[in-house]
């Protein structure tokens, strides 16, 4: 981003992701703008008013860009669509007709089961499951249809996060929780299915990759996967988790079945916007906050 004054991009929800996304901003040289919808509860109404205080806000700071980094990833599911769907609705038809870039943070679980351990290319269909997946595809569909009416606006559907603060729901917590819990003798860590492959992706590169799309001067596509493109099985992670501790553990796997390989494929983040996240076991592990798991 060019010109004397420097660029401002509002970054609504200013929760983890939202606060490393401000964070990757700064590193641009871009002020982020954290709207925290707690402390603005006008957000929450979704009706007139509250349009017309975010359209005040976004005038107020000459921000070019809108990051949406709200959302629910647990609740009910009202709770759910009033998050992931009612509220992007209400933010498109809000930012109709301006010179502004939407960037809406979407989600892997969008694309449902991708049928096979092929990575995932955001052509793919979309086929959720469950209410978060169903809620987060119904509003990244209406990004989309507001693009194709001539909103600046792209989804950022990003795979699973690392990081040292993770939501409870995350399985990374989970596992971290269980080793820490481990008696010294060692013990046995259930996992719903070992076999399980997905794609992680660390914190700090998801949200440097928000921040390059969120340059109004660089074109972007509809779709882009914010991905490392590295599937890693649970069994193995958690493995490297009790070694890392130097606990000792079995892992059991309780075979329930679900959707076995999700790995997405990052060319586009990587050839376009240059950005190059990078995945292995050891990073994953140094990165998810394994001390304060085990001290737990």
């Amino acid at each position: 981003m060019s010109g004397s004054q420097p660029s401002r991009i509002l970054v609504v929800g200013a929760g983890f992701v939202g606060a490393a996304v401000g964070a990757a901003m700064s590193a641009r040289g871009v002020e982020a703008v954290l709207v925290d919808i707690p402390t603005h509860p006008w957000l929450a109404d979704r009706d007139a008013a509250a349009s017309a205080s975010l359209l005040e806000l976004l005038d107020g700071t000459d921000a070019v860009a809108v990051v949406n980094a709200a959302g629910r990833l647990r609740g009910t599911d009202d709770e759910m669509v009033a998050a992931n769907t009612a509220f992007p609705e209400w933010l498109v038809d809000t930012l109709r007709g301006r010179p502004v870039r939407l960037v809406h943070l979407g989600s892997a679980a969008e694309y449902g089961d991708p049928g096979g351990p092929d990575p995932i290319p955001e052509s793919a269909p979309c086929r959720p499951s469950g209410i978060y997946g169903e809620s987060k595809h119904a509003g990244s569909r209406h990004v989309l249809d507001a693009r194709a009416e001539g909103l600046d606006a792209v989804v950022a559907r990003g795979f699973n996060l690392v990081s040292s603060s993770l939501p409870p729901s995350s399985p990374l917590a989970q596992w971290l929780a269980d080793v820490g819990r481990l008696p010294p003798q060692g013990g046995t860590i259930e996992v719903w299915e070992a076999d399980t492959v997905r794609d992680y992706i660390l914190l700090a590169d998801l949200a440097r990759s928000v921040a390059a799309l969120a340059d109004p001067d660089v074109e972007v596509p509809p779709v882009v996967n914010l991905c490392s493109g590295v599937g890693l099985r649970y069994g193995d992670i958690v493995d490297a988790m009790v070694a890392a501790a130097g606990r000792t553990a079995t892992v059991a796997s309780l075979h329930q079945g679900g959707i076995m390989t999700v790995v997405g494929d990052n060319t586009l983040l990587r050839e376009r916007f240059d950005v190059h996240p990078e995945m292995s076991i050891d990073q994953l592990v140094a990165n998810a906050g394994l001390d304060a798991g085990v001290a737990s």
